[in-house]
């Protein structure tokens, strides 16, 4: 799978303007992320991982600094294989699911009346 090396390598070329991620998680789902979202074949898996890359940019903190999220994403790169990006995808993929269903849960709950009126 040469294509997913290549688009991990093209997420730490255009990620190293961007603030550090929260975590090695994040980092990984970014890596992952792009990785799938660029070589993926089937349109279902590609518009996941496009959303699962959105959901997980949206957690990188802005007081971190290019040079940490550079170094976070390189040493993450180094832990994802040919054989482990799709167990790493389905992670991420789950972590975004739980994140919607969480917001699916809130959203069909009745607005609480204001108290003392």
């Amino acid at each position: 799978m040469k294509p997913i090396r290549l688009a991990l390598a093209a997420t730490l070329l255009t990620m190293s303007g961007a603030s550090a991620a929260q975590s090695t998680t994040d980092a990984r789902c970014i890596l992952a992320s792009n990785a799938f979202s660029r070589t993926a074949t089937d349109e279902k898996a590609k518009k996941l991982a496009q959303a699962s890359l959105y959901f997980y940019l949206g957690r990188i903190g802005e007081s971190a600094t290019p040079a940490q999220l550079s170094t976070l994403l390189r040493e993450q790169a180094r832990t994802i294989t040919e054989a482990n990006v799709g167990d790493v995808m389905n992670a991420c993929a789950r972590g975004l699911q739980a994140k919607i269903q969480m917001l699916e849960s809130i959203s069909e709950q009745p607005p609480k009346k204001p108290e003392g009126r």
